[in-house]
């Protein structure tokens, strides 16, 4: 598409602890969790986060795409190597998970993050976004049915396919929370569970 009609993705998070979006300074960035988004999902695209049930499905973030690295520049390059989301080290052109990492810790998410030899490695970044977490509300459904039905209903993946009316409905949600917010972060991360897992697939009940 073109900049004029981006791909719109729109997602339910059941994690907000900083690690997917990560957001420092003026920079947002998707590294970890959200494979298939992560793959697909090119310059320009829109890219919205809301909150699972846990969340009381708030909108807690949009972006829109203005940089994509791919295999392991992101965790080469050094100007990220203390971002939050930076949970990878490459050692023989294979990822080994940081010592210091915060995210992913459990178990070995290297697969789903990265892939084995960074062949699932695709890191979104924005420089135009809009980060509500912990203040992001719902009261986007009072005034947009359509988007409404959509998130009360979406369980598991993403949707990227949207009809005209639902379309027009995101995209004015996205002019009117540029419009309220000047500032990118508006809000902190909703918790500081950082072993709240946002990778594998989440039984509908949290969503």
């Amino acid at each position: 598409m073109s900049n004029s009609e981006p791909d719109i993705y729109v997602y339910k998070m059941v994690a907000d602890n900083g690690g997917a979006p990560c957001v420092v300074g003026s920079l947002l960035s998707l590294a970890i969790c959200k494979p298939k988004i992560r793959r697909t999902a090119g310059k320009g695209a829109l890219v919205f986060g809301f909150g699972g049930k846990g969340y009381e499905e708030r909108l807690i973030y949009i972006a829109r795409v203005t940089a994509k690295l791919e295999g392991d520049a992101y965790y080469r390059e050094r100007e990220y190597a203390r971002r939050p989301d930076c949970i990878y080290r490459v050692e023989n052109g294979q990822p080994v998970r940081k010592a210091s990492a915060k995210y992913h810790f459990d178990s070995d998410q290297r697969k789903k993050d990265v892939g084995f030899h960074f062949e699932n490695a695709f890191v979104l970044m924005s420089d135009d976004f809009r980060y509500l977490g912990k203040k992001g509300t719902d009261d986007f459904k009072e005034r947009y049915p359509k988007l409404r039905k959509l998130i009360e209903n979406l369980k598991q993946g993403h949707r990227r396919h949207h009809l005209v009316e639902l379309r027009n409905e995101l995209l004015a949600l996205k002019a009117e929370i540029w419009s309220k917010y000047q500032r990118m972060k508006v809000g902190i991360p909703t918790d500081d569970d950082f072993s709240r897992m946002c990778n594998g697939e989440s039984p509908s009940a949290s969503c």
